[in-house]
């Protein structure tokens, strides 16, 4: 019998930091906005659209225009905190009695090869609580570091902000990507506190409570620690827009026989379809919609959108200006 999954995003932040009239899970990387790459991931990895809750404030509207899709909303009037931001879709999932996946709105990268590694070792462990864990190869960001016993079972995760010195070293983090058996935890939820630096209701505080009932808890390393990065700045927006794009320049030269001509220089949006033996040469943009058939020599600095361009052809600004 296929067990019965869904899952919330919290996606009602005021994106402050980014420092822009819009929110933060609009913003687009390669054409695509930040909210829907990560909706990608959960439908491919088995939840279905109608499964998916998506927490909004007073986003709502923006985050509507760009998902376009059968999920539901719940409304957080208040940031409080991301436990008081699952409540917010308290008529939703209360007494759904199956599997509820919570993770964040305003992360990319998570993969559905990453929450199906999540799924598969939540139901292996038969924990009331899983969640990915990313090891940072480096002083990690302001993220909740997860406490080990010395056997190596998760205890606790403590938040940067209320972490002892000794635990800022660790270098495993939370990366706020959860699986619950939600019958267990949703209730417990209204036992988390806001006793704390930021006077917030932590969704972490769930995994300390959980243990003192004698439930499982269980953590999943992420393959890569981006896996727990999210976006909160033009700056980390621009990185993974170079991280993204040099992934899809890779799979342009490899599956589809395209010459890229400095990779660095080139960027070429999701859904631009391009011919074998085709060169890109430097300072080129194609947005998404755009057609490019075999053969062809585009650029150098040549910007493309939604144009179709047949076999045999040659678009460059120094053929433009003669």
């Amino acid at each position: 019998m296929e067990k019965k999954i869904k899952a919330v995003v919290l996606a009602a932040g005021k994106s402050k930091r980014m420092k822009s009239g819009f929110t933060k899970m609009a913003h687009k990387i390669l054409g695509k906005e930040i909210i829907n790459y990560l909706l990608d991931a959960l439908i491919e990895a088995g939840i279905k659209e109608e499964n998916i809750v998506l927490v909004v404030g007073d986003n709502r509207a923006e985050i509507e225009n760009v998902v376009k899709r059968k999920v539901q909303y719940a409304v957080q009037e208040e940031q409080l905190g991301t436990a008081h931001a699952l409540l917010s879709a308290k008529k939703q999932v209360e007494s759904f009695s199956g599997e509820l996946i919570v993770t964040v709105g305003d992360n990319p990268y998570i993969s559905a090869a990453e929450l199906k590694k999540l799924i598969s070792g939540h139901r292996a462990k038969k924990a009331a609580c899983t969640f990915i864990s990313a090891v940072f190869p480096f002083v990690p960001p302001p993220y909740g570091r997860v406490i080990r016993n010395e056997k190596g079972d998760v205890l606790d995760v403590v938040e940067e902000i209320d972490a002892a010195e000794e635990q800022l070293k660790i270098r495993e983090v939370n990366s706020s990507i959860y699986i619950f058996d939600n019958k267990a935890a949703f209730p417990l939820l209204f036992e988390i506190g806001n006793d704390n630096a930021k006077g917030e209701y932590y969704l972490t505080d769930i995994i300390k409570i959980l243990k003192s009932r004698g439930c499982g808890i269980h953590a999943v390393q992420a393959g890569d620690y981006l896996v727990s990065v999210g976006i909160n700045n033009k700056w980390e927006l621009q990185e993974a827009q170079e991280k993204f794009n040099l992934r899809n320049l890779e799979r342009l030269a490899i599956e589809d026989g395209v010459t890229i001509l400095q990779p660095g220089s080139v960027t070429i949006e999701l859904g631009v379809e391009i011919g074998r033996d085709t060169v890109i040469y430097p300072s080129t943009y194609a947005a998404a919609g755009t057609k490019v058939g075999k053969n062809c020599r585009i650029g150098p600095f040549v910007f493309l959108k939604g144009v179709t361009i047949g076999d045999n052809e040659e678009i460059s600004y120094e053929k433009r200006v003669k």
